[in-house]
C-alpha cells in the first residue's frame, strides 16, 4: 500500500485535461487520487460558468494518459461514491447528529412523573399512547450515543483517507457503512415521530383539558409538559417532518429494516450514477 500519493498536474496531465475541456468551461483537477487495482488514478471535473454542477468528468491515470470507458467508469464510480458519502457525513450528519434531545428528554420525565397521579384517569388508549410516546422520546435521547460513536468511527477512516491522500475501495466502503448506518437511526426516529401525531395529540389534549386533581407540583409539570407538546404539534413542524421523510424513502414506502433501507439507497444511488454521472464521463 502506497503510503501517500500527491496529485501533480504534470504538463502531461494538463495537456489531456484541456483536450477534453469544451468551450465556456473551468476544469478542476481533485486533490486527492484513487488507488485502485495497484492503478493510481485522477479526477478532473468539468464546470460550466456560472453553473452550481459538474458538467463532465475525466479520469486519468497519474501519468497523464487516458484510459479507455470501461476501467474509467470503476475509478470515476469509486471518486464519486466515496466524495458523496464523505460530504454528506462530515457536513449534513454532523449537524444533524448535534440537533437538541432535550426537549424530548423533559416529555419523556414529565409523563413518568405525571403517570403514576393519573393513569386511573386514562382509558386503554391513553395508557399506550402514553407508553409509545415515552418510547418515542427514549428512542430520540439514546440515539444520541449511537450516533457519536458512528461519527466517531467513520470520522476516523475519513482522516486516514486524508492523511494518504487517496481513496480505495475500502475506504468508500467503510464512509458508505458509516453514512448509511448514521441514516437509519436519522430515519428511524423520524418514522417513529410521525406513526405517533396521533398518540401525541391525545395525551396533549388529555393534560391539557382534564381537570385531574393534582397537587401544585403535579400541575405545575402538566403546564412544562402541555406547553413543550403544543410547540411538538405545530403545523409547521408537523410539515417539515413530512417533508424530510418523502426524501428519506426513495420508492415512496416505510423502509422494513436498515437492510431494506440500505438496498433501497444503494440501488437509488447506482441508478443516479448510470443515468448522471457516467452519461457525462468524457473518456472514450
Amino acid at each position: 500500500m502506497i503510503s501517500r500519493i500527491n496529485v501533480k498536474g504534470t504538463a502531461q496531465v494538463r495537456e489531456q485535461i484541456n483536450k477534453y475541456k469544451r468551450f465556456l468551461e473551468k476544469p478542476d483537477l481533485f486533490n486527492h487520487a484513487a488507488l485502485l487495482d495497484d492503478q493510481v488514478y485522477y479526477n478532473v471535473q468539468y464546470w460550466r460558468w456560472g453553473k452550481n454542477e459538474a458538467v463532465g468528468y475525466l479520469i486519468l491515470r497519474s501519468d497523464g494518459s487516458v484510459p479507455p470507458r470501461a476501467e474509467a467508469i470503476r475509478a470515476v464510480r469509486l471518486f464519486m461514491s466515496h466524495n458523496n458519502a464523505a460530504i454528506n457525513f462530515t457536513k449534513d450528519f454532523a449537524v444533524d447528529k448535534e440537533k437538541p434531545v432535550w426537549m424530548y428528554e423533559q416529555k419523556r420525565d414529565y409523563l413518568r412523573a405525571l403517570l403514576p397521579f393519573c393513569e386511573q384517569a386514562m382509558d386503554g388508549q391513553l395508557r399506550q399512547d402514553t407508553a409509545d410516546v415515552i418510547e418515542m422520546c427514549d428512542i430520540m435521547v439514546n440515539s444520541v450515543n449511537e450516533l457519536q460513536a458512528i461519527y466517531e468511527r467513520g470520522m476516523r477512516y475519513h482522516n486516514e483517507m486524508l492523511a494518504r491522500n487517496y481513496t480505495t475501495v475500502d475506504d468508500e466502503k467503510h464512509m458508505r457503512d458509516a453514512l448509511l448506518d448514521s441514516d437509519y437511526i436519522l430515519y428511524r426516529r423520524l418514522r417513529r415521530q410521525f406513526e405517533l401525531q396521533d398518540a401525541v395529540d391525545r395525551v396533549y389534549h388529555f393534560f391539557d383539558s382534564s381537570r385531574l386533581n393534582l397537587a401544585k407540583e403535579q400541575r405545575e409539570i402538566a403546564k412544562k409538559l402541555v406547553a413543550l407538546l403544543r410547540d411538538y404539534r405545530r403545523g409547521e413542524i408537523r410539515r417539515i417532518m413530512r417533508k424530510s421523510l418523502q426524501d428519506m424513502e426513495v420508492k415512496g414506502v416505510p423502509y422494513q429494516d436498515a437492510a431494506d433501507m440500505r438496498h433501497a439507497l444503494l440501488e437509488k444511488n447506482e441508478e443516479i450514477y448510470r443515468n448522471q454521472l457516467f452519461t457525462i464521463l468524457r473518456n472514450p
